[in-house]
C-alpha cells in the first residue's frame, strides 16, 4: 500500500529542503564581485497567485522565433523571444504536463488526462485524445508516436493517428517516490526511460519489448523513505551515449544502442543533467555542482558554493551554465571553470521548480507563480 500524499510531501520537504514550509533556510549563495547578468524582459501569466496553487512544473519550449509557455490554469501563449510580447494567447482546461514542440505543433497533457495537440501558429486546438493518465513529465513526440511516463510508474506509447495505446510497460513502483518530471527519450528505434525502482531501461519503439536494463540504485534501509531510489533525471543523449542519474545511487553512462555501461560515478542526483558536448554538468542532492569530462570521466571543476541550496535544474547557455533554484534565484556560472559570473535574484516572490531553456547565450526560466524570465550576460563581457 502506497503512502499518503501528506506523508510524501513531508518527506520531500525533508529531503530537498524546498517549499515554503522548510524549517531550516539554506545558506546564502556565494557573493558576487561583478554581476555580469542582466534581465531582458519578464512576462506574468497571473497577478493574484496564492500559495497552494502549485507546484508549477510546466517548462517552456523554444521555437525559431517564439517561446511557447503554459500555466497550470489552462493558459498557453506564444511570446516573441526578443521582446516577450504576446503573439497569441489561448485558454484551455488546466494543464499538468508540457510544453512539447514538434513539427509545428504543441503537445500538452491536461489535468483531466487529455493529450492536447495545438497549432504553434495560433494556439488553436488540432486534436484532443483522452489518455486517462496522470503525468508530470512532458510528452516526447516522434512522428505520430508519443511517449509518456505516468505517475503510476508506467511507460506508454500513444498512436496519434488512430488514438490508441501501441503498448504499455508497467514497472514495479516503490511505496514512496519523488514523483518528478523526468521525460523518456526516443533514440532511433527505441524508447529509454528511468523508473522509480532505480532502473534505466531501453524498449523497442515498435513493440515495447525490453531490450536492456541497468540498475542505477539499490534500495537500502528498512523504511520507504530510506529506500528511495528514483531515477528522477531525464535521460540525456550525448555522442552516442545516454546519461542518467538517480537519487541515492549513481550517475551512469551507457551505450545508446545496447545499454552497455561505459562509466559510472557514485552520486545522488535529483536535478537535471546538462552538457556542452565536452563536459557533463551535474548537481547532486546536496547542491554541489560538478563538471565531468565526457571522455575521461575526470572532474574538470567542482563548485561547492551552492551546497545546501535546493537546486532544480542545469541548462547550458552558450559558454555559461544556468542554474535555477527553488528559492527564487537564477545563478549563471562560467562553464569552463565553475565561477559564478552573475545572478538574477527573485527571492521572496518567485520559486523556480524546473530547469531553464536556452538559445545561444539567452536563457528563459519559468517560475512556479507563472512568471517568465528572459536573461543573458551583459554585452561587452568575455
Amino acid at each position: 500500500m502506497r503512502v499518503s500524499i501528506v506523508v510524501l510531501l513531508t518527506a520531500l520537504l525533508v529531503l530537498t529542503g524546498c517549499g515554503n514550509l522548510a524549517r531550516t533556510p539554506p545558506p546564502e549563495p556565494p557573493a558576487l564581485t561583478d554581476d555580469r547578468v542582466r534581465l531582458d524582459w519578464g512576462f506574468r501569466f497571473v497577478r493574484d497567485w496564492q500559495p497552494g496553487q502549485g507546484p508549477e512544473r510546466l517548462r517552456p519550449a523554444l521555437g525559431d522565433d517564439h517561446l511557447y509557455v503554459a500555466y497550470q490554469d489552462g493558459q498557453v501563449a506564444a511570446l516573441d523571444r526578443d521582446t516577450g510580447r504576446v503573439q497569441w494567447r489561448q485558454q484551455y482546461e488546466p494543464w499538468q504536463a508540457g510544453v512539447t514542440l514538434a513539427d509545428g505543433r504543441l503537445y500538452l497533457v491536461s489535468k483531466a488526462g487529455d493529450l492536447k495537440t495545438l497549432s504553434a501558429e495560433d494556439g488553436s486546438l488540432l486534436q484532443s485524445s483522452h489518455l486517462n493518465l496522470s503525468t508530470l513529465a512532458a510528452p516526447v513526440v516522434e512522428g505520430d508516436r508519443v511517449a509518456l511516463i505516468g505517475r503510476d510508474g508506467s511507460l506508454r506509447l500513444w498512436d496519434l493517428s488512430n488514438e490508441s495505446w501501441v503498448w504499455i510497460y508497467d514497472s514495479e513502483q516503490p511505496g514512496l517516490t519523488l514523483h518528478g518530471q523526468a521525460q523518456p527519450l526516443i533514440v532511433g528505434d527505441q524508447v529509454v526511460a528511468g523508473f522509480a525502482n532505480g532502473r534505466l531501461a531501453g524498449f523497442s519503439l515498435r513493440t515495447g519489448e525490453l531490450r536492456w536494463a541497468q540498475r542505477l540504485s539499490d534500495p537500502r534501509g528498512s523504511t520507504d523513505l530510506q529506500r528511495l531510489v528514483d531515477v528522477d533525471t531525464s535521460p540525456l543523449l550525448v555522442n552516442g551515449r545516454i546519461f542518467a542519474g538517480s537519487f541515492e545511487g549513481r550517475l551512469l553512462g551507457v551505450a545508446a544502442d545496447t545499454g552497455e555501461p561505459s562509466w559510472t560515478i557514485d552520486k545522488s542526483v535529483t536535478a537535471s543533467l546538462a552538457t556542452d558536448g565536452r563536459s557533463l554538468f551535474v548537481a547532486d542532492r546536496g547542491g554541489e555542482i560538478v563538471a565531468y569530462d565526457l571522455q575521461t570521466q575526470g572532474e574538470r571543476w567542482r563548485q561547492q558554493g551552492y551546497s545546501g541550496r535546493p537546486l532544480t535544474g542545469l541548462t547550458v547557455a552558450g559558454n555559461r551554465l544556468v542554474v535555477t533554484d527553488r528559492r527564487g534565484y537564477i545563478h549563471v556560472l562560467d562553464s569552463a571553470n565553475g565561477d559564478t559570473i552573475g545572478r538574477l535574484d527573485f527571492s521572496g516572490s518567485r520559486h523556480f521548480t524546473v530547469p531553464a531553456v536556452a538559445d545561444g547565450e539567452r536563457f528563459y526560466a519559468q517560475s512556479m507563480e507563472g512568471m517568465i524570465i528572459s536573461g543573458r550576460e551583459r554585452p561587452g563581457r568575455e
